[in-house]
């Protein structure tokens, strides 16, 4: 189907096999009907290496000279790159002024999107990078047209390395339609974890506090929805062989496709997510979308999207008898489970559905594209 604008639009991301947040959202953007009913909408996949992801070396250094000749050889005058990046560390943020100079020299525009955790988990004004950072910061801030952030807590953070350019605010999203609603009342309540088996995600943590929660007599069933295939990362093989250890091995459903994830998510009575550190997690925009109450860690990122008493509660990471005896709240309670749902598939529809990401993405696509 040809666009009805004429805009081209390169959608520059790591993309299958990979997966995660950054995936996610380009996959979201070109398999999307609508934008792809207006705009000629092309994929640009950068995938490499999990074990190579952010780090100086030869191989990577080969991938950037690629990944910037790709976006030469695609991009033309008139079309939108909208490039999609953690942009921290100090390499991955040289790879996006490298693919952004390659979209200018074509006469191309650049639009950013800013996906790294630390700009907007880190204290206004807190965020430090060293100078090789800083002059990468500074020529995207010549060479970009704008840098979508997730939240607008990543400006303040920002602004001080990228004076001048637009940074709009575009949240992550899902299809609020798509995501069944849980009845968040289940005999026994279904308490469940969305994520990677890493200690940073909380999930040690975790099992100390259901720990607390068995030894109170609180009744409920685990699941946890994460990656165990042995071998692939000598963390997640550490956490996982604990969680075996501890007795909870048959809770470990292993990975599933978003199908799946929806498909449990209505079963659940409380989404459970005890990350130490975050950008905007998919999982939490997913659980509001369910109606499912979510008990988090009151992490800037997490508390940005979860009001701690209305869409669930909130905890200081690493605090397991906080995070139990939360847990023990919400899980004693079936009516206010129902109410904080509610709530929290409210707050979904308002700033996480697909039509909100869609009017704000295709705003900007509109403005900056020139019709072929």
């Amino acid at each position: 189907m040809a666009s009805t604008t004429g805009i081209r639009v390169i959608v520059v991301a790591h993309g299958p096999p990979l997966a995660g947040g950054i995936t996610t959202v380009a996959l979201d953007l070109v398999e999307d009907p609508v934008l792809n009913a207006e705009f000629d909408v092309v994929f640009q996949n950068t995938a490499q290496a999990q074990d190579q992801r952010g780090k100086f070396s030869l191989t990577n250094l080969q991938r950037v000279v690629g990944d910037a000749w790709d976006t030469f050889r695609l991009a033309r005058k008139g079309n939108v790159v909208h490039t999609h990046s953690v942009q921290d560390p100090t390499f991955v943020a040289w790879r996006q002024v490298a693919i952004a100079a390659a979209a200018r020299l074509r006469g191309a525009r650049v639009l950013l999107h800013n996906h790294a955790f630390r700009p907007y988990m880190e204290a206004p004004g807190t965020y430090q990078v060293g100078g090789a950072h800083r002059l990468a910061y500074r020529l995207l801030d010549r060479l970009a047209d704008a840098n979508v952030l997730l939240d607008a807590a990543g400006e303040p953070n920002l602004r001080p390395y990228q004076p001048t350019v637009e940074m709009p605010v575009v949240a992550n999203s899902v299809v609020v339609d798509d995501v069944a609603t849980s009845t968040a009342d289940h005999t026994p309540p279904v308490v469940l974890f969305v994520g990677e088996l890493l200690e940073r995600k909380g999930v040690l943590v975790l099992m100390d506090a259901l720990d607390r929660l068995d030894d109170a007599g609180v009744a409920y069933e685990l699941r946890v929805l994460g990656d165990t295939t042995p071998g692939k990362d000598p963390e997640k093989d550490r956490v996982r062989a604990e969680v075996e250890r501890r007795g909870r091995g048959a809770a470990l459903l292993g990975k599933v496709p978003r199908d799946d994830v929806y498909r449990q998510l209505s079963q659940a009575d409380v989404f459970v997510f005890p990350t130490f550190v975050e950008g905007q997690p998919f999982s939490v925009i997913e659980s509001l979308a369910a109606g499912v109450p979510v008990v988090g860690s009151d992490i800037p990122t997490v508390a940005a999207m979860v009001d701690d008493g209305v869409h669930g509660r909130l905890v200081p990471p690493q605090d397991a008898a906080a995070l139990g005896d939360a847990l023990a709240d919400v899980l004693s309670d079936p009516d206010r489970r129902r109410t904080m749902g509610a709530a929290g598939r409210e707050r979904a529809y308002e700033r996480y559905d697909r039509a909100v990401f869609r009017a704000h993405v295709g705003a900007l696509y509109r403005r900056l594209g020139t019709p072929s």
